[in-house]
């Protein structure tokens, strides 16, 4: 920073000279020695000698000041830094903390840069002569301090301003030492709009063709925020962790004509019109609630507004709105409104506590990284997470936008009313949040099956990052600011809901709802870590159960355990292990704490007794028995998959094979899935024969649920190509026709014509439109003629000749029905459509339909033009990249691409990125080779510097080192059993 811009208090010939005298009598001071042998010389030429001496002292005295002083500004900061706990030493210190920000921010939408300034009242618990802060990318113009008086304010003089550290915290150093007290901090300050999608930035659309306006003015700006987790420093200066809550007063200035406004955390105060000039209005807002900077919001928008009211505990009502493009129609806001109102009443009525503030607005952002963001009262959303309607949008779609509506607004509770003391108990925010979203959607839209789906599309889910050593616990130290961004993974989110889920079901639903809201309102508007949880639930439980004791076991160490069972005689006989997935790696049990062992919660159900039963496996257990009596002929351990953990039944597999070949319908189909899932797992993880999962999926041609589908179209098709590594297109094309053969009969009875009325009336039948989708891609997906070549004829009918295809079915018609085709005419002139579609989440699936052709000339062509941000949005590319690498044609070719292109992606989203950071692990996922190992080493050699992606590199060493040795060990012994159990006059091989 250039401190000639810096204004500080003026100081007089007279006032230098004391400080300088001042500063000079300190050194001399510190040079007590010296200065007193110079002194003893008290006559004649001794003390000439003296005064010489002392003079160059004094001189070499103000050599060294103006030295130390000159190095002061650049150094401060890393002093300041270098002297704090090295674990902690991107930490702000706590003695001067934030009790209020005044904030004024003047966006200009066209030239992409803003001003602004703020005054922070801070309060100083002990004497200091520092103050720390952040901020990122602004250029600092002012910065003066003050005491606050109710007199008259003191201005303090300030001696230097550091640039920021490479931790992005900043120091203000004063003349002297100032006393605990309050003080205003006031700073000026401006930044930058453009070329980023985090902090403070800019975002466009273009509106209607059919708009009269020129073509140069159809380009629209806005701007807006995205601060969670370290971002809100690019705002403006501030204390940027999230223990640091204060009160909030925002001023923010907009256009004043062609539809401009602005939002923000509160309601509008006032309005002045015309200033700060003409043809501006500054929008001054309520001051906040005690809030984190990270939930600190503002838009400056020119969207449209649809309002409706939610009522309170006692009847009071506040407004929810949502604020979308004028491109958006009336009915996906009416949707989201609705939506969004029946969420809030649900959360405020089951905590027993009110939404604490005066309104709640909803908005749906062109440009946006994630996909929603919980700031306080002003929720922003990615396009696709917020828009419905059932014209056009799948059943799929309606799932998530539901559930991405209700995660956000759980936040208002778990994350801003009580917030996280530091971002290593992110699952308080983030776990709950998961949880309550499933929660909620299966309450206000009930028997949808929302709850149901729980276990397959969030436990299943995370279970297999977590089966790897570079897994994390849920509560882990921050090592670094990379650290924080890189949490926000699935360990957070899905484990820590997996666990809370498993909590509530042990603990019992009202029992546990009772203890959350204790907690809430104990914490409210303050900061909590997870001991006060378990607290707050110790205390509804009495001595009936160690909270904390069972539950560190599952948050403080990172893995799982599988449960092994054996029946001996009339008991069973369970031990438990951690479950890793790549069988030749052990974990070291002098690593955790808890030596990798866990106090589990076991539901279980047999034939006997359909009602579950619950038995506690203590760490410190060797076994656990269940007796049973000679009736007893099987038993179902988790029973409806309500514990983290996975269950190995040994011989017992056999018993559930003739169970579900028999009788398929005998156990629940989320208990089909769970043993789809175990079974599956265990065989990948070397636990158990492929044989056995063979043979028991035969059961499958017999299955009309989604659930199991689900589970078993994930794990087929993760199969497969690592069945083609090995460069025998048969063994892939025998598995494939095998799954095909499985799928066929539902296929055939699903077919591609959706009836609405199922979802609509949700009735009990025998198939509903929650499996359609899943069956035909897998169909497609393994070869399927018949399949594909109605993918082909409904293709041509959308693309030639302009008939509408119904929502649920489309992605599978673009994405196979291009595979199918293959042309390139066809691909450029859906492309322009493409170009053309201004609904994001159609746009969504035309983008995955481009990525199924099977020409590797095209999807080069894709992805150069996939690079212009006029065609694939910069929050849209690294997954248009990751759909081009699922298409087996494009695995290679976007490999290639990164690794060359890989500072562009640097550059474009910054190593901090947790999405860059996962790119390299999904794209090399199906990679089985150790040519492609050794490419990948040679990559993360070339580019050490890891940022966010550090986890993701060592679960992609993990799981390409898995898959070589998967498929050494799986691929012919499948390959015989297909030959000897279904294909008859195929070669063995030995």
């Amino acid at each position: 920073m250039d401190n000639s811009r810096v204004k500080r208090r003026p100081k007089g010939g007279a006032s230098r000279f004391n400080a300088a005298l001042a500063t000079r009598s300190e050194s001399l001071r510190r040079s007590n020695n010296v200065v007193s042998t110079l002194l003893c010389f008290t006559c004649g030429t001794c003390f000439a000698l003296s005064l010489i001496c002392l003079a160059t002292l004094l001189a070499l005295i103000d050599q060294t000041e103006a030295a130390s002083h000159s190095r002061h500004d650049s150094n401060t900061a890393e002093t300041f830094i270098t002297m704090s706990d090295p674990n902690d030493s991107f930490r702000l210190p706590k003695e001067v903390v934030p009790t209020h920000y005044d904030l004024y921010l003047h966006p200009k939408l066209k030239e992409g840069t803003f001003s602004g300034k703020v005054t922070i009242r801070i309060d100083v618990h002990k004497t200091t002569r520092t103050i720390a802060l952040h901020q990122k990318d602004l250029n600092i113009t002012s910065v003066t301090l003050e005491t606050q008086s109710q007199d008259k304010n003191h201005e303090i003089s300030i001696s230097s301003i550091s640039k920021p550290t490479k931790y992005e915290i900043f120091v203000i150093s004063t003349e002297n030492e100032i006393n605990p007290g309050l003080y205003n901090l006031n700073l000026e300050f401006d930044g930058n709009l453009k070329d980023k999608i985090v902090g403070f930035y800019s975002s466009k659309y273009k509106i209607d063709k059919s708009d009269t306006r020129p073509e140069n003015e159809k380009t629209r700006y806005i701007a807006t925020t995205k601060f969670e987790p370290t971002y809100a420093r690019q705002a403006f200066p501030c204390f940027d962790e999230p223990n640091f809550k204060a009160k909030f007063s925002v001023k923010l200035v907009h256009p004043t004509d062609d539809g401009y406004s602005a939002l923000s955390n509160m309601n509008v105060k006032n309005t002045q019109i015309n200033a700060p000039e003409p043809g501006l209005t500054t929008a001054t807002f309520e001051e906040t609630v005690p809030m984190s900077t990270y939930l600190a919001c503002f838009i400056i928008h020119d969207f449209i507004g649809t309002t409706k009211m939610a009522k309170g505990l006692n009847g009071q009502e506040f407004p929810i709105s949502i604020y979308t493009t004028r491109l958006q129609s009336q009915a996906r806001r009416d949707f989201a409104v609705n939506i969004g109102v029946k969420a809030i009443e649900y959360y405020i009525n089951l905590f027993n506590i009110d939404y604490p503030l005066p309104k709640l607005d909803m908005a749906g952002i062109p440009d946006f990284v994630s996909g929603a963001m919980e700031n306080w009262g002003l929720v922003t959303y990615r396009e696709t997470r917020i828009l419905y309607d059932d014209h056009n949008n799948s059943i799929y779609d309606k799932r998530d936008v539901v559930n991405v509506i209700c995660h956000e607004l759980a936040h208002m509770w778990f994350g801003n009313l009580v917030t996280m003391k530091w971002w290593n108990d992110l699952w308080l925010n983030e776990g709950f949040a998961t949880f309550m979203a499933s929660k909620c959607s299966d309450a206000i839209l009930p028997n949808r099956g929302y709850m149901e789906e729980f276990p397959v599309e969030v436990m299943q889910n995370v279970f297999v990052a977590d089966s790897k050593l570079s897994s994390h616990p849920i509560i882990h130290d921050v090592q670094n600011p990379d650290d924080i961004t890189s949490f926000f993974d699935g360990i957070s989110y899905k484990k820590g809901a997996s666990i809370i889920r498993m909590m509530e079901n042990f603990f019992g639903s009202d029992v546990f709802f009772s203890g959350i809201s204790a907690y809430l309102k104990k914490y409210a508007f303050q900061n909590a870590e997870t001991a006060d949880l378990f607290k707050a639930l110790q205390d509804m439980v009495r001595n009936e159960i160690k909270v904390q004791d069972v539950m560190d076991t599952w948050t403080r160490q990172e893995g799982y355990p599988v449960i092994n069972v054996k029946k001996l005689e009339n008991k069973f006989v369970l031990t438990q292990e951690r479950f890793l997935d790549d069988p030749d790696v052990k974990s070291d049990p002098s690593k955790s704490e808890y030596g990798y062992r866990w106090t589990i919660p076991i539901v279980y159900i047999t034939n006997r007794n359909e009602i579950p039963s619950l038995i506690w496996f203590n760490k410190d257990d060797n076994q656990v028995e269940i007796e049973a009596d000679e009736n007893t002929k099987w038993i179902k351990l988790n029973a409806g998959q309500v514990g983290y953990y996975r269950v190995n039944y040994d011989e017992e597999w056999k018993t559930f094979e003739h169970l579900l070949r028999s009788h398929p319908t005998r156990i629940s189909a989320l208990d089909r899935a769970n043993l789809l899932d175990d079974m599956f797992s265990l065989a990948d993880a070397g636990k158990i024969e492929y044989n056995i999962v063979m043979e028991l999926s035969q059961y499958l041609s017999e299955e009309y649920n989604v659930l199991p589908w689900a589970v078993a179209k994930s794990k087929f098709m993760a199969i497969v190509p690592l069945l083609t590594s090995m460069n025998e297109l048969y063994f892939a094309d025998l598995f494939k026709s095998y799954v095909a053969n499985l799928v066929n009969p539902i296929y055939e009875d699903v077919t591609w014509t959706v009836d609405d009325a199922i979802e609509k009336e949700v009735p009990s039948t025998h198939i509903d439109n929650r499996v359609r989708p899943t069956v035909i891609a897998l169909a497609c997906a393994t070869g399927s003629e018949k399949c594909l070549q109605r993918a082909g004829d409904l293709f041509k009918d959308w693309l030639l000749l302009k008939k509408p295809q119904h929502p649920d079915i489309r992605e599978l018609i673009y994405y196979y029905g291009m595979r199918y085709r293959s042309d390139p005419d066809e691909w450029r002139a859906m492309f322009e459509v493409f170009k053309d579609e201004s609904d994001p989440s159609e746009k969504n699936k035309i983008m995955m339909g481009l990525a199924g052709i099977k020409s590797t000339t095209i999807l080069k062509e894709y992805i150069a033009r996939a690079m212009n941000e006029d065609h694939v949005r910069t929050q849209d590319f690294l997954k248009c990249l990751i759909k081009i690498s699922k298409n087996p044609d494009g695995t290679s070719l976007v490999w290639d691409w990164v690794r060359e292109n890989w500072m562009f992606l640097v550059g474009r989203y910054t190593l901090n990125d947790r999405y860059l950071g996962e790119l390299i692990p999904s794209i090399t996922s199906s990679f089985a080779t150790e040519t492609r190992l050794n490419e990948i080493k040679d990559f993360f050699a070339k580019y050490p510097e890891a940022g966010a992606g550090a986890a993701g590199r060592a679960k992609t060493l993990e799981t390409v080192s898995k898959n070589i040795k998967w498929v050494d060990r799986n691929v012919k012994n499948i390959n015989n059993w297909l030959i000897h159990n279904w294909s008859s006059g195929a070669k063995t091989i030995s």
